[in-house]
């Protein structure tokens, strides 16, 4: 018991020396004009660097939250005194928090620094700050429950300016998908995200049966979570983004295999791949 409360220490330890960002970012403009392209020279630099020397979170997470942001440009239009872009946007980090965006609409000149001290709404600046509160009050929920609510709330806060905007394209579905990962439907699957990261932790150590003991309790809340909301928003990101892991905890586990074929079929010959 103390060895396994010396893991658990060294475990939350590393997962709470967090939230500072680390994106690598790329910027798809090769189909528009010479003119066009030249405006968007120096956007992937700038994102990296809006991300990634900003303190998101002001308290004593310290250890990287690595990601991408991946932007595709698709169309430019120039309206009056201000270009405005079209395009599409996709945020993932490391632990399988990950959204895509597929109507964003932002005015741009290559001359205007990306600014966090803007007391005014910009849909572009706003629309990186309403996502990277939403990758790491994902990553704050692995660490404790409810633990990232407060950048839920951040995130909504933004999506309430956007509405009132000159920009409220996109804003009203950015706002439905934030209220699906924090209304009560999703509460079972947010209380168990931290027993379910604990438990690839101690898989990843050798420690399968204490692993598979917090693999039940999460399960539990999986199945609580699809028994609410078969298609939840929220279960179909998470369960893309960690089947792998959950096939790998429950190997051997017949019973439990066929629970996860029945929630998450997509993945079923994974699944099925660690049966006996």
């Amino acid at each position: 018991m103390k060895n396994l409360l010396l893991i658990f220490f060294f475990l939350f330890f590393i997962r709470t020396q967090a939230q500072v960002l680390k994106i690598d970012a790329k910027v798809e403009f090769s189909h528009l004009n010479d003119d066009q392209r030249n405006q968007l020279e120096n956007l992937e630099e700038k994102i990296e660097e809006y991300y990634n020397n900003f303190d998101w979170v002001d308290d004593e997470y310290e250890y990287d939250v690595n990601g991408n942001v991946h932007i595709i440009i698709e169309t430019v239009q120039q309206k009056a005194y201000e270009r405005v872009y079209k395009a599409q946007f996709l945020i993932s980090t490391e632990s399988g928090e990950n959204f895509y965006d597929k109507n964003w609409m932002f005015p741009y000149e290559s001359s205007t620094p990306l600014d966090h001290s803007n007391p005014q709404f910009d849909p572009l600046t706003d629309l990186l700050n309403f996502y990277a509160y939403l990758v790491l009050g994902g990553e704050l929920d692995d660490i404790d429950i409810f633990l990232g609510s407060p950048l839920y709330e951040h995130a909504l806060s933004i999506a309430n300016r956007a509405m009132m905007s000159n920009y409220p394209q996109g804003w009203n579905t950015r706002v439905e998908n934030l209220q699906k990962i924090t209304n009560i439907r999703t509460r079972p699957l947010r209380e168990i995200k931290p027993d379910f990261f604990a438990a690839v932790s101690l898989l990843n150590d050798g420690e399968d049966s204490e692993a598979f003991k917090y693999a039940e309790k999460a399960l539990k809340g999986i199945q609580e979570t699809f028994n609410n909301q078969p298609n939840n928003y929220y279960l179909r990101i998470f369960l893309d983004a960690h089947y792998n892991e959950l096939a790998m905890l429950f190997s051997g586990h017949n019973e439990y295999l066929d629970i996860l074929i029945n929630i998450d079929s997509k993945h079923r010959e994974t699944y099925r791949g660690q049966k006996n």
